[in-house]
């Protein structure tokens, strides 16, 4: 096997793979050879040098005979010895060529097993499995027969045309369109929604089919990506790295998502002309799936979909993502290994772009790794829990086992520097270890709060009737029996003045009877009076309620007093609240899990940001009262999503249908937990009721350790309780 320990590396003899296919491109002024692995599918991009060496290497040639050779045609312009070294050693880890033994049977025995490996490995990761179907290609050449005539300049310019005319229609009415979807949002709409997609991604892969078919190329196999158990159609259009011309590659990778957002055009036109009904419902599915999913996936170039495609040809990189895990991993040795990582082919503003894109593609891999890990567990009943122990094995476990062999045996070109492995990885502990045990924690436990008054008083109607006048604002001082509202019910006057009229007339009945000496229709007439009497001191009473007082001294407190000008209340209505100026408070409605930590410390200082102030000008104060049951009810309409809040709401009776008296009564969707804070006499003079904004609580006892470990324990504990009952 090629290692240093078996031959010395420059009387090696390599053979290049029978299997390459070399296609020379003009980039930039400079001479390019494209290296297709025919076998593999796979794409290199090489210099003229390193051209010029790699088919050097025939199985004959030792590598410094093949390096002289390179020498003397370029002369000034050949490679170096350190080049070579790093040229050969690319070329065997990425299986260009051959060693000495490659043709053995047990060399391709061994490269058997291997491809068979990481066939297994693919087929049992659950995350992103891929199920090839067949080879396409007859198809898609019948079907590119018909379409040819889409794909030029005045297809283009139609493409531009709808696509700007459509979505420039829609935002004319985006706000006509946001409420009708979140308005006719419901379980079904999920069914349509996935429906929709399905039938878009296959038109997207064919779309990148014909597109590729048209340009020359060839459509090799499709099948299906099954991710999270999601299916998600795909094509291989590989063959489209040939194309010389880099526009007609970018155009290829892009079909899909211009063929999706050409429907989404469309399909805005419709909706806006079609009345309300199944037409509008489905042309806005197809709207949400078609640009949605867009966004999120096929345009992102840190993944290896259509986006990342157009960005490695617009830059032309072929292999871009390979190159920069190259060099990361270079990084990572030379780091931990102490080896001198391999330069990279690439100068200039390709170089920086590649170690750029190393960088941000690992980041993304973690994000997305502990995201459909969470997901799975989190959205998927029962088998996401193991779905996600499998991905984490696979993402996590292989590439550790990985690293172990290679720091113990290493590989047979590389033998690693143990010992400066076991000082990088102390280093390295140390300083984790530091900072998971040494950094404070960020823990702030935050609720929504508003001000309110500590002692208030709500003042109610008493009567029916509607709000003839308002005759306070809201911030108003009074004092106690001042007129703060006149109701009017026209019914009641009138039910009075008809009833002295029968009063009078009953007066004189028992006169004119009592003249007459009938004495029995006297008496029966007297009781009819004093009804009668009972009944107008009722309606009195009542007439009276319409004026509405006062009951204590304070100010007034009703964000909306002037909207219930000429509104009909009912008894019990709250009109407005009346609290004492300078007793001010503040409530906040924490989450249900943050309520054992505030109990735990309850003398943790409390600091208040209310909007409108300055993030700098905080208000101190402390926890007076925790209420331990969680309620849905709302305290005070500020909270409230429908009044500016930051809390979703919904109708009482909506969810509790039997509670009549629920009618018009919000309630959380989340039960929060209410707190009272206590605050300093000198900030209740400066503060207004009806203040919002959000309560901190800090906590910088804990260190970052304990603080992730119990963060995790909590949203496992949540999750796989409400998911898998665990």
């Amino acid at each position: 096997m090629l290692n240093e320990q078996t031959f010395e590396f420059s009387q090696a003899r390599l053979k290049l793979k029978d299997a390459l296919r070399f296609t020379m491109r003009q980039t930039s002024g400079n001479v390019e050879y494209l290296l297709e692995d025919e076998a593999t599918g796979r794409f290199f991009r090489v210099g003229l040098p390193q051209y010029t060496f790699l088919t050097m290497l025939d199985g004959d040639r030792t590598i410094s005979t093949a390096l002289m050779k390179t020498a003397t045609l370029l002369r000034q312009n050949a490679i170096d010895e350190n080049e070579a070294a790093s040229l050969c050693k690319w070329a065997i880890e990425s299986g260009l060529v051959e060693t000495e033994v490659g043709n053995s049977a047990e060399r391709r025995q061994e490269q058997h097993d291997q491809i068979q490996k990481q066939n297994l490995t693919s087929y049992l990761n659950p995350m992103m499995l891929r199920l090839p179907l067949f080879n396409p290609d007859s198809i898609v050449t019948d079907i590119a027969r018909f379409t040819k005539f889409i794909f030029n300049p005045l297809g283009l310019m139609v493409w531009l045309v709808v696509v700007v005319y459509g979505f420039l229609q829609l935002g004319m009415h985006w706000q006509e369109f946001f409420i009708d979807r979140i308005e006719s949002f419901g379980a079904s709409d999920l069914l349509w929604i996935a429906a929709a997609w399905l039938v878009l991604k296959l038109i997207h892969e064919l779309a990148h089919s014909l597109v590729c078919k048209t340009f020359g190329g060839r459509v090799k196999n499709c099948g299906f990506l099954l991710l999270l158990m999601i299916p998600m159609p795909y094509v291989d259009v590989t063959s489209a790295w040939r194309f010389d011309n880099k526009w007609k590659r970018i155009l290829t990778s892009a079909a899909g998502m211009m063929a999706e957002v050409f429907i989404a055009a469309i399909a805005c036109l419709i909706w806006i002309s079609a009345e309300p009904g199944p037409i509008r419902y489905h042309c806005g599915n197809l709207i949400i799936s078609a640009t949605l999913h867009t966004l999120l996936f096929n345009i992102n170039p840190l993944m290896r979909f259509d986006g990342y495609y157009m960005l490695s040809d617009f830059l032309e990189l072929p292999n871009l993502s390979t190159h920069g895990r190259q060099w990361l991993k270079g990084q990572f040795k030379w780091l931990y290994f102490g080896s001198k990582p391999t330069a990279l082919k690439e100068t200039g503003y390709r170089g920086l772009a590649v170690r750029a894109y190393g960088i941000l593609a690992m980041l993304w891999f973690f994000v997305i790794a502990v995201g459909m890990s969470l997901a799975a567990s989190s959205l998927i009943e029962g088998f996401g829990l193991l779905i996600a122990v499998i991905g984490c094995v696979l993402w996590v476990g292989l590439p550790l086992f990985k690293l172990c062999k290679f720091t113990l045996v290493g590989t047979d070109t590389e033998n690693p520097n143990r010992l400066w492995f076991a000082g990088a990885m102390t280093l390295t502990s140390l300083l984790i270890g530091g900072f998971l045990g040494f950094c404070p924690s960020p823990s702030v436990v935050s609720a929504p709060v508003v001000i309110e008054f500590e002692e208030w008083s709500i003042i109610r109607s008493n009567a029916q009737g509607f709000a003839q006048q308002i005759h306070v604002a809201d911030g108003d001082t009074v004092n106690e029996g001042d007129l703060l509202v006149t109701l009017e019910n026209r019914d009641l006057q009138l039910e009075l003045a008809s009833l002295k009229i029968d009063i009078e007339i009953s007066k004189l009945k028992i006169d004119s009877l009592f003249n007459d000496g009938e004495i029995s229709q006297v008496q029966l007439e007297k009781e009819t009076l004093t009804s009668m009497l009972e009944r107008r001191s009722e309606i009195v009473e009542r007439i009276d309620d319409l004026q509405i007082f006062a009951t204590r001294s304070g100010t007034v407190l009703a964000r909306d007093l002037g909207t219930l000008q000429g509104q009909y209340m009912e008894p019990g209505t709250e009109i407005l609240s009346i609290g004492n100026p300078g007793d001010m408070h503040a409530i906040g409605l924490a989450e249900q899990t943050d309520v054992d930590w505030i109990l735990e410390n309850p003398d943790a200082d409390v600091e208040l940001q209310l909007w409108g102030r300055y993030e700098s000008d905080l208000i101190p104060g402390k926890i007076s009262k925790v209420n331990p049951r969680a309620r849905d009810d709302l305290p005070n309409e500020a909270f409230a999503a429908t009044s500016g809040g930051p809390l979703a709401v919904v109708p009482r009776n909506q969810v509790e249908s039997e509670n009549e008296e629920a009618d018009g009564e919000l309630m959380l969707t989340n039960p929060r937990v209410k707190l009272e804070v206590a605050l300093q006499p000198e900030d209740r003079k400066h503060l207004l009721a009806g203040q919002s904004g959000i309560l901190m609580i800090r906590n910088r006892n804990e260190n970052m350790g304990r603080y992730l470990i119990s963060g995790f324990k909590r949203f496992v504990n949540e999750n796989n309780f409400r998911t898998h009952g665990l």
